[in-house]
């Protein structure tokens, strides 16, 4: 009688379950479908026939929405033993098919101002979040090898690329470094997950690889950004300059003096740049405005971090809030700001410099306005990668350039895993560490769709000449392909690599469990040393503090 009475709750309870799972199902539905129409409902009301079809609004809100439910549809992709794809992918092409399929290509419609100034305003967004969570203390204790694999594969990427440009495209040189440095940065939006899915099964933690190339990733960036914002004052100085003297130089490094037109244009784009002068001074300029532009933008982030050291006061109510309106507001106004005094590639160093300087001081108080700048960034993030995928157009892709733009892609791709072995060859790993180092050293991805277009969005501001437009189209283009190429490739190369490449320290740790509370163990692989890449071969540790997860101090959610 009381197993009857117990099968007939069981049965009761599993039909409860099931009822409140389908419940949760449908109001999740219901949900989503109100913020949807919603988000079209209310700025209709007030604005009227611009939410409208054909209306700038009504494409920037059906942007918005078909890329938020893409990047949903590419998180619910699982392909087994692989870490998931990045959300990034479904909202790139859920762009691309807004502004190119008939029919549904709502995207032609975006103002391109407002399209370039909400990128800009993204772009704030993750520059701002990457100097909050950059760790000088995780830089200090890695400073070998972290530095090395920083600096030595972006480098040589870059300067393959400007290299490549030069030969297969035409490019001049100050547009083949500018394409070099946005292809020279790796992304943590695709290496941060899958190496957390790797070390969380104990793979590659005792050699420390996760932590070293999560806190090499975050470096990566800025110098990858700091080296474009660079280029870009010196290709845009010249090009001014060029036209002070009456000459007109284009992308491809060819001088025409009869080209009145953008004689006329490059007026403008004169005294938006400054007025570098004639003949000498404006040589000197040009050389020097690169690496002036860095120092002046290095200067106004560290003032602006100082600032807020002291503006809000700590104990002030709200100050988390606060803050978090005072770094965007600052990093806004140093994009913006840039731009207007002549001088764009300082905007976006001062960004991250004075959202570093200022969680210098903050410290641990930096985590709550950290994750107010992650919820930012889920807002943006659609928006960004939207507009990224609908800058492309099947009309302006010229097979040429698809076609020579994966060949540089490939080949700085193979000198940058070149580069990357030799970073970390003295770092104590062993062959096998060192190409998964390699391969994890691929992906790129929000980098390339924040800095891809800038050149091009700049170019327009000035008006400039068809083939500065046009090679400037081309950088765009092969940045968005790096994305499509790389982000997927990288994703599935590090999940499938890494159980076969990497050891794994779960036996290691079930041994010690079998063995004792405390004994020697040799790990079998040389292990780098932190502070003086020296190799260690053995230690010793105990039960309660051996290693199961080393997690990267230093991650950009990027």
């Amino acid at each position: 009688m009381m197993e009857s009475e117990s099968s007939t709750d069981n049965v009761s309870s599993k039909s409860e379950n099931a009822f409140f799972s389908a419940q949760n199902i449908i109001d999740n539905y219901l949900t989503n479908v109100c913020l949807l129409v919603l988000s079209w409902a209310v700025p209709w009301s007030i604005v009227g026939s611009d939410c409208l079809p054909g209306g700038n609004l009504f494409g920037l809100i059906i942007l918005i929405d078909c890329c938020i439910l893409a990047g949903k549809l590419v998180d619910l992709i699982h392909i087994p033993k692989l870490p998931p794809l990045p959300s990034l992918l479904g909202m790139l092409l859920a762009g691309f098919a807004l502004r190119n399929i008939p029919g549904i290509n709502f995207a032609a419609y975006i103002d391109p101002a407002w399209s370039s100034a909400l990128r800009l305003i993204a772009l704030t967004v993750i520059l701002v979040k990457a100097g909050l969570e950059l760790d000088a203390a995780a830089l200090k204790k890695m400073k070998g090898v972290c530095v090395r694999l920083t600096a030595i594969p972006c480098l040589v990427e870059s300067t393959a690329c400007a290299i490549s440009c030069y030969l297969l495209l035409g490019f001049g040189w100050e547009w083949g470094f500018l394409l070099g440095f946005v292809l020279g940065a790796v992304t943590p939006a695709v290496i941060v997950p899958s190496l957390l899915t790797l070390q969380e099964k104990g793979y590659g933690t005792q050699q420390g690889i996760p932590t070293l190339v999560i806190a090499a990733s975050s470096f990566d960036d800025v110098l990858a950004i700091s080296g474009f914002s660079v280029v870009l004052g010196i290709a845009f100085s010249s090009v001014s300059s060029a036209t002070d003297n009456g000459v007109s130089t284009t992308a491809y490094g060819v001088t025409d003096s009869s080209n009145a037109s953008w004689q006329q244009n490059a007026t403008t784009a004169s005294t938006t740049l400054g007025d570098p002068g004639a003949g000498a001074g404006s040589i000197v300029l040009t050389i020097f405005r690169g690496p002036l532009e860095m120092i002046g933008g290095i200067a106004a982030g560290i003032l602006m971090g100082v600032c807020l050291w002291y503006v809000p006061t700590a104990s002030k109510k709200g100050v988390t809030l606060i803050r978090t309106l005072f770094v965007t507001s600052l990093g806004i106004l140093s994009i913006f700001g840039s731009q207007i005094a002549g001088f764009p590639g300082s905007g976006a160093l001062a960004a991250i410099v004075l959202s570093f300087v200022a969680s210098v001081r903050w410290q641990d108080e930096k985590i709550p306005v950290s994750e107010n700048m992650s919820l930012l960034w889920r807002v943006f993030e659609p928006i960004m990668f939207g507009l990224i995928g609908a800058e492309i157009t099947i009309e302006s892709l010229d097979p040429d350039t698809v076609g020579l733009g994966i060949a540089v892609l490939a080949i700085g791709l193979l000198f940058r895993a070149l580069a990357t072995f030799g970073a970390v060859s003295f770092a104590g790993l062993n062959l096998r560490e060192k190409i998964f180092v390699c391969l994890a050293w691929m992906p790129k991805a929000t980098v390339q769709a924040a800095i891809g277009p800038l050149a091009l969005d700049f170019a327009k501001e000035q008006n400039a000449p068809d083939d500065i437009i046009k090679v400037t189209k081309q950088i765009l283009t092969i940045a968005v392909l790096s994305i499509l190429i790389t982000a997927p490739l990288g994703a599935a190369a590090i999940g499938l690599t890494g159980p076969s490449l990497l050891q794994s320290d779960k036996k290691d740790d079930n041994d010690q469990k079998s063995h004792g509370s405390e004994e020697d163990f040799t790990t079998g692989d040389t292990k780098w040393n932190d502070s003086e890449n020296v190799p260690l071969k053995k230690r010793s540790v105990s039960h309660e503090s051996s290693p199961k997860r080393n997690t990267g101090d230093s991650v950009i959610q990027l």
